[in-house]
């Protein structure tokens, strides 16, 4: 029996103008009555996500900042945060990164941005960070971060590549989606806190199902006997899924949960 649903969100679980299914929340009270917890997983940071699941974040999961954060039922039951070194190392480093890149200093609570100069920017903050500050230096930000989000309007390039060759020894390194690139702490992940998730509620992965379209969603797609790569997905995400659901623009999440727990 299935006790524990996760969706990652951009790709998966909303369409590509950002929307839900209107059937949500049909299906989410049938999954409340039969006693099955829904949880969001995403890069997104905490704010951002809770924003999509207005009316229902009292009893739902969230996993945030690609798994340095989560919270249950209102509460944050876990903080993971790049150390201060490492802090350093790679504020030192993205001043050297070419043109073209943007930095987010993600924390708990805010994200820190320190240009807004181009419509992209603009457009990103307006879209993913319903919390920001904007600041002149990233050096003057007392919190430590739990994740660094970089944008390459290019995608995936060498200055990617260098990083993840750099920093993937001390920290975790993962695309989330095309054209960003997140540095979290090295024992952070979507699939390390789904595990601890699944240990605070006593559900083993056999009870739990999980959809996902892109890399950073892999080790959580892995944590999951009911694994979904949806049809939009990535072909390395639909080689380790069991399943596949429809794309994340025909609403395939809804459409698997409404089939599998006999929902009308």
């Amino acid at each position: 029996m299935v006790k524990l649903v996760i969706v990652d969100l951009d790709g998966t679980f909303l369409d590509d103008n950002k929307e839900k299914s209107p059937e949500f929340g049909k299906v989410f009270e049938a999954l409340k009555n039969k006693g099955v917890q829904f949880c969001a997983a995403s890069g997104r940071q905490l704010a951002s996500i809770k924003e999509q699941f207005k009316g229902y974040e009292k009893d739902m999961i969230f996993i945030a900042e690609n798994g340095s954060v989560i919270e249950i039922d209102g509460k944050i039951e876990h903080v993971e945060y790049l150390s201060a070194d490492i802090r350093k190392k790679v504020l030192e480093r993205i001043k050297t990164l070419k043109e073209g890149k943007k930095i987010i200093y993600c924390t708990k609570e805010y994200s820190y941005i320190d240009d807004l100069s181009d419509e992209q920017s603009k457009r990103n903050a307006k879209l993913f960070l319903p919390k920001y500050k904007l600041v002149d230096d990233f050096d003057s930000i007392e919190e430590l971060p739990v994740k660094f989000s970089i944008y390459s309007k290019s995608g995936y390039d060498s200055d990617f590549e260098k990083l993840v060759e750099e920093f993937g020894d001390i920290a975790t390194v993962c695309t989330s989606g095309f054209e960003w690139l997140d540095i979290i702490p090295k024992n952070s992940s979507k699939g390390t806190s789904i595990k601890k998730v699944q240990k605070l509620l006593g559900i083993t992965d056999k009870e739990t199902m999980a959809f996902g379209d892109q890399m950073n969603d892999f080790d959580m797609l892995n944590s999951a006997y009911y694994s979904y790569a949806m049809d939009n997905a990535i072909d390395e995400v639909k080689q380790i899924c069991r399943f596949t659901a429809p794309s994340n623009n025909d609403y395939g999440v809804v459409q698997v949960l409404k089939e599998f727990f006999n929902i009308n």
